[in-house]
């Protein structure tokens, strides 16, 4: 089992990331004879196109190296970063690969300011300069770990889908559950950490076709893995998607019946929705279920806290189905008939810690007036922002290209598509980092097909900056890595679990949950 766990932990696309590697090095190492700058040259009044898109970005001063091809067509490549104090890097090679100890120093040197860069390219025997562009370094530093999932883009059978870490200061990443550890291949889900902490985190897995090995959820807490089984006994619903609470046992839950479907022709192609759906509240010390809302027309679904844990924000669409749940199969028919029916605002109720109640609902984002609907909301560490998705309607819009990301400020109550960040393809899920001056989201802006994950820069105004992309070593991975990134979820410290523990509780029998 020490192979297995070894292996999990590798990053593992397969042989083609080998030969990428090998590549991008052999021109690399091609290169170093060549860095010199050309003598002369002809300077171009166009940017170079690089892929992935760095040019005018703002970049914390913690981040990995932003490596880059350079997609011009050339003979030769050289690329110069000028600093601030007066050193510089210089890279040839049409894939941009700086050192890490050079860029950490670079960074560090450019806090606050930016650093220049110059691409040179020679075409037809004589070399060109393009213009030159700057990355700006802000001195706030990003939270420096990730987590994701990482999935095939179109939920097929059966295929790898793993839970994986990333440092942001670096490249490495881990695979800390991966559904091929467990002898019945289970679809993972739905994670969620306690404060972005991740001594306490959860996520979901549900079994594929073996009745024997119940599905669940898995409880990290600290050293302690266990599976519950967290149905909500009123509905007979599955606990879905989590937000748990910054301090305390408790864990908010929607209660959903989810469904999916495939479009033959629509761009989107799938669409995925509830025939039920409700709020639960989960205390793990006690492993108590008990109801938050408990309503047929009413749909309520993506809880999350504040940051003080005072109000549970949540999402919400009125649809009256005539189809009682007695008859789940024929009711999530009528649903997907009337998907476009369901648009959802934004609400949020507040909570009292001593008697664990919570208040009469209030309007936070009423989008379904405007024929819109408004989804995964997430608050600003400090308060001030509500971060959240909008589309035309449905309740999953990971795969509607209408989706963009829009902010909210809770003091004035102004709300606002943040136009920097938005692009003419899906921006879905998102959320903030712990000093409430970067966000991470996923977007499908390459291709349409995949999803990637992009950052911005927050500043005291709600405006953010041109996104940047998820650093890679190698700047072409993600174009052959055939996996989208998702639920991305920025946590302060290094996820520390054992792997064969997991994949125990994959297989251990389901604590009984008691409904209050």
């Amino acid at each position: 089992m020490t192979t297995r766990k070894h292996s999990a932990r590798t990053i593992w696309l397969g042989g083609i990331f080998v030969a990428l590697a090998l590549a991008a090095g052999l021109a690399l190492f091609a290169g170093r004879s060549s860095r010199a700058i050309p003598k002369s040259f002809e300077e171009l009044d166009a940017a170079p196109r690089i892929f992935p898109d760095y040019v005018e970005t703002t970049i914390p001063v913690n981040l990995a190296p932003t490596n880059f091809r350079i997609e011009e067509e050339g003979e030769a490549y050289l690329t110069r970063v000028s600093v601030p104090d007066g050193s510089e890097i210089r890279v040839a090679g049409r894939s941009a690969v700086f050192p890490e100890k050079a860029w950490r120093k670079a960074l560090s040197a450019a806090a606050d300011k930016s650093l220049e860069f110059e691409i040179f390219v020679k075409r037809d025997g004589a070399w060109k300069k393009y213009r030159s562009f700057p990355i700006s370094v802000s001195s706030e530093k990003i939270d420096p770990w990730l987590a994701y999932r990482l999935i095939e883009p179109g939920y097929e059978f059966g295929h790898r889908i793993c839970l994986a870490q990333r440092s942001l200061e670096g490249f490495r990443e881990e695979v800390f559950a991966d559904n091929r550890a467990a002898s019945t291949s289970p679809c993972l889900n739905c994670h969620s950490f306690q404060d972005r902490k991740t001594k306490r985190f959860l996520f979901h897995f549900r079994q594929n076709g073996n009745e024997d090995i119940p599905g669940g959820t898995i409880v990290v807490d600290g050293k302690k893995i266990s599976k519950v089984a967290a149905k909500f006994e009123g509905t007979g619903t599955s606990c879905t998607y989590p937000a748990w609470r910054p301090t305390g046992d408790l864990v908010a839950f929607s209660a959903n019946q989810t469904r999916q479907f495939f479009h033959s022709l629509s761009p989107q192609k799938i669409e995925v929705y509830d025939a039920i759906s409700d709020l639960v509240l989960y205390d793990v010390a006690k492993n108590e279920i008990a109801p938050i809302f408990n309503t047929l027309d009413d749909f309520e679904t993506f809880p999350s806290w504040s940051p003080d844990g005072r109000s549970l924000y949540y999402c919400v669409a009125h649809v009256e189905l005539k189809t009682p749940p007695t008859d789940m199969e024929k009711r999530a028919i009528e649903a997907s008939g009337r998907i476009d029916e369901f648009r959802y605002n934004i609400m949020k109720i507040d909570f009292d810690e001593t008697t664990k109640t919570f208040g009469e609902p209030q309007m936070v984002v009423d989008a379904a007036s405007k024929g819109r609907t408004a989804l995964f909301p997430r608050i600003s560490p400090d308060g001030n922002w509500l971060l959240y998705t909008v589309a035309e309607s449905g309740t999953f819009p990971i795969w509607r290209p209408e989706a963009d990301l829009w902010i909210k400020d809770l003091r004035t109550g102004e709300e606002r598509p943040i136009d920097a960040i938005n692009s003419d393809n899906t921006e879905s899920y998102h959320t903030w980092s712990s000093s409430g001056k970067w966000i991470v989201f996923s977007s499908r802006r390459v291709d349409g097909q995949y999803t990637r994950l992009y950052f911005s820069h927050i500043d005291e105004s709600g405006r953010g900056t041109k996104p940047f992309s998820l650093p890679q070593k190698d700047p072409e991975s993600d174009r052959f890595r055939f996996k989208s990134y998702n639920v991305p979820e920025l946590i302060v410290e290094p996820i520390d679990v054992d792997e064969r523990a997991i994949v125990d509780a994959f297989n251990a029998e389901s604590l009984p949950t008691a409904s209050r």
